[in-house]
């Protein structure tokens, strides 16, 4: 049984061979998905039972490669993406639709190693033999381990074969129990499937519906993968009242990707050109004003800190039983936060003050005794912080008033500083 929608199929790839007579023959690879359910930030496990398989809930999904492999070229990659897209939509009723990396799509697709982001949420691989995962609807996300591909371990036909595989679990599949299906859980190397078996049809069509039209292909070209310097939008901003802010409470990263400013009563959507302000209440119900702190986590869910309790949202619904203690759910962090930043590995830094501390999900005592530590560890960095964000590329910022600072990928070092109006309100 699919125990949630924000599964996480693991796909780890062993390949066997035997000696005969001086020459290797190579068996199968064998594909070991299990859905992956990790517990919530605060230890918990909210996850519920379903009785039907997770779907989209419309008909036409857009889809982006956000980057690619080194030693292949790119319009490689994406026909073969495309392809794989495309043996779907032949045999049911879903079209997919091509858009550029920056475009905010239903899929993403991307080459990543063993600790990397899904859309700004820390992810990882279960193991590090694992050739790629993928996400159940409406999530959704296929990721492929860069250290496969394409690095001479891997030819196109195998990468092929793990594009439908992966994007069929992405539509909603589970693995097959057939040898003749491509959701099989192994594969012969020497006769991959590159498109739905009937069994797959079946199965696809029982979400979907049988194809009653001729599949859509449009597909945008995607621009150059390179991101513009903060997440804002290219126009400016004339026309809302985001630009007469003088203040703010915390930037949250929401369940769909939107960087989310909170201010009052009141919510931005800096992915849209012109956002009017909207309640907070509607978009989170029972969420009070001027929260102090917010972060969306690896668990897919959203969580807000005022004082000494925190909130638990499930996309926008609120889950049982919150808010509770910060005390309660996260031991050794302290009330009245300032910001939250995730990072790359299970856990999070928490600001206070001029103070800061770093809560490790993976260990039995989250926070050591050496915390906390001075926000001045972090080079660059104003000693009091705002507000934080990690973006869906998987950038951190912080922020101090109406500044704001990257920081490095690989440490506490601020790369480069800003203007909040200019760079983030576009104003």
């Amino acid at each position: 049984m699919i125990r949630s929608v924000v599964g996480c199929l693991v796909v780890v790839v062993f390949v066997f061979s035997s000696q005969i007579g001086g020459a290797a023959i190579v068996k199968e690879r064998l594909f070991h998905d299990e859905a992956h359910y990790p517990k919530d930030l605060d230890g918990t496990n909210s996850t519920h039972d379903l009785t039907a398989l997770p779907k989209w809930s419309k008909s036409s999904l857009t889809y982006a490669i956000t980057n690619y492999p080194i030693g292949v070229p790119e319009g490689t990659v994406r026909s073969i993406i495309r392809k794989a897209f495309d043996s779907w939509s032949r045999v049911t009723n879903l079209d997919f639709v091509e858009r550029p990396s920056t475009a905010q799509t239903d899929i993403q697709l991307s080459f990543a190693g063993m600790n990397h982001y899904r859309r700004g949420i820390p992810c990882q691989y279960s193991h590090e033999n694992t050739l790629a995962h993928a996400f159940f609807p409406e999530l959704g996300d296929v990721h492929f381990n860069a250290k496969y591909f394409f690095t001479g371990e891997t030819s196109l036909e195998e990468f092929h074969n793990t594009a439908v595989h992966e994007i069929g679990h992405s539509l909603g599949l589970p693995h097959s129990t057939s040898r003749q299906s491509v959701m099989f859980l192994a594969q012969l190397i020497g006769n991959l499937l590159f498109e739905p078996q009937p069994e797959d049809i079946q199965a696809i069509q029982k979400l979907y519906g049988v194809r009653s039209a001729t599949p859509s292909t449009t597909q945008s070209a995607p621009t150059g993968t390179t991101t513009r310097p903060t997440p804002r939008t290219t126009k400016p901003r004339t026309k809302t009242l985001l630009c007469s802010l003088s203040s703010y409470d915390t930037f949250v990263l929401d369940h769909r990707g939107n960087i989310c400013v909170l201010a009052g009563q009141f919510y931005y959507n800096l992915n849209e050109t012109n956002p009017p302000p909207r309640k907070i209440s509607a978009k989170w119900p029972g969420l009070p004003q001027k929260v102090n702190a917010a972060i969306t986590y690896l668990d897919q869910k959203t969580y807000f800190y005022k004082d000494d309790q925190y909130w638990k949202y499930d996309k926008r619904r609120l889950e049982d039983s919150y808010p509770r203690p910060i005390s309660r759910g996260f031991p050794d962090i302290p009330s009245g936060l300032d910001a939250i930043l995730a990072v790359k590995s299970y856990g999070f830094f928490a600001f206070q003050g001029s103070h800061y501390w770093f809560y490790d999900t993976r260990n039995p005592k989250p926070v050591e005794v050496d915390y906390p530590k001075p926000v001045g560890d972090f080079v660059g960095l104003p000693s009091r912080v705002d507000a934080a964000v990690t973006t869906t590329e998987g950038r951190r910022f912080l922020f101090s008033g109406m500044k704001y600072y990257e920081l490095d990928n690989m440490n506490r070092v601020v790369r480069r500083e800003g203007d909040v109006r200019r760079d983030w309100f576009n104003c």
